[in-house]
């Protein structure tokens, strides 16, 4: 399947951007009314409304270029003929898995784009729940009622990430060993046609 560059620029770096903020989250030391957090906190801090930027970008892109992968297509919960196709794509890709085989990824999947759907959904709103604090949190690290809610809303995504980029990297590199070459297409920057 083909991404042009700047998608899957934009996708490098918020991919990673993404697994560098989940570890450092593991050794960073939230900041206290009595003392700042520690020099990981801060890059937590920048490179998360770095982040945010970056997916911004991602989603006025997504909306500019149309691409192989529509709106719709991500999120197909609002649509009776796009959930039943996402049912019957999870089936199909069932019954592959019990033959140990999958379907190839030359063409957009319900159930890839679903799940890629979640997984962008889940980062930009971590992402926007980060720089909400990032830009709102009073002097000593006091909170307003609404902020402790987004912080909340923040702390309960973390998890739900590392689980997502289990799933999503996992894929790619099932689809990887059954030769579809997912991971080289998206990662080369540099080509303006990957699958040349």
């Amino acid at each position: 399947m083909f991404y042009d560059r700047l998608t899957r620029l934009l996708h490098l770096l918020f991919g990673l951007g993404i697994v560098a903020q989940l570890f450092i989250s593991e050794w960073m030391e939230h900041p206290r009314p009595d003392e700042p957090g520690n020099f990981l906190y801060e890059v937590h801090e920048k490179l998360g409304v770095a982040l945010f930027a970056v997916l911004m970008i991602h989603w006025l892109w997504s909306l500019v270029r149309g691409g192989p992968v529509s709106l719709a297509q991500l999120y197909p919960w609002f649509s009776r003929d796009r959930r039943a196709a996402l049912w019957q794509d999870m089936r199909h890709y069932l019954g592959a898995i019990v033959t140990l085989r999958l379907p190839p990824a030359d063409e957009p999947s319900p159930l890839a784009g679903a799940i890629q759907g979640i997984g962008l959904l889940a980062a930009t709103l971590l992402a926007a729940t980060g720089t909400l604090i990032f830009f709102n949190v009073g002097e000593n690290w006091q909170f307003s009622a609404w902020l402790k809610l987004v912080k909340e809303v923040h702390e309960l995504l973390g998890p739900l990430m590392w689980g997502y980029l289990v799933v999503h990297v996992g894929a790619s590199v099932l689809h990887e060993i059954f030769g579809h070459h997912v991971i080289r297409t998206m990662f080369s920057v540099i080509k303006k046609n990957p699958d040349s």
